[in-house]
């Protein structure tokens, strides 16, 4: 879920503070996300403090989502350096996104993880293969992103939690 706002990333990188930042292990990180799934706990963003400095509705938005995604998502976090909220396990927004005209403008997306070969920045789907895309249930979301996606269908380089190793990313 990405609101209108813009969040910049020369203004969030400037207010970061390295003293602030988790001491979490990304490897330890990655074990516990293997080995228990997607948590709250194991969704490490040290820039989403700056991020917040810098867009405080984005920090609202993303306690809304927490709030109204409860029994609905196991984590709910901000993506690099903003402005994207991430609700994990759940493909739907909450309701609010739809029902609350002041979200009208939220850019909405199912996403999932992706594999990547080592020094592999990004790699396109090609056509017909699933790829990037909205959900064929929800045609608001629909072809931005360049194609439709098939919900359960696998796509090049999809991965399982059970699979995931550093570097990892999603596309939406």
């Amino acid at each position: 879920m990405k609101p209108p706002e813009a969040c910049s990333t020369a203004d969030v990188y400037r207010k970061f503070r390295l003293d602030l930042a988790s001491k979490e292990d990304p490897e330890a990180l990655l074990e516990r996300v293997r080995r228990d799934g997607i948590t709250q706990a194991t969704c490490v963003n040290d820039l989403e403090p700056p991020a917040f400095e810098v867009l405080p509705s984005l920090k609202s938005f993303k306690t809304r989502v927490a709030a109204a995604g409860r029994n609905r998502y196991s984590a709910v976090f901000m993506s690099g350096s903003g402005s994207t909220i991430v609700g994990v396990g759940h493909p739907d927004p909450p309701e609010f996104i739809y029902d609350d005209d002041a979200y009208a403008s939220v850019f909405v997306a199912e996403a999932r993880f992706i594999l990547r070969q080592p020094g592999e920045w990004y790699h396109p789907y090609p056509a017909g293969e699933g790829g990037a895309g909205a959900s064929t249930e929800r045609p608001d979301t629909a072809t931005a992103m360049g194609g439709a996606y098939e919900p359960g269908k696998a796509a090049t380089g999809e991965a399982r939690i059970d699979e995931l190793r550093l570097p990892f990313s999603y596309e939406a």
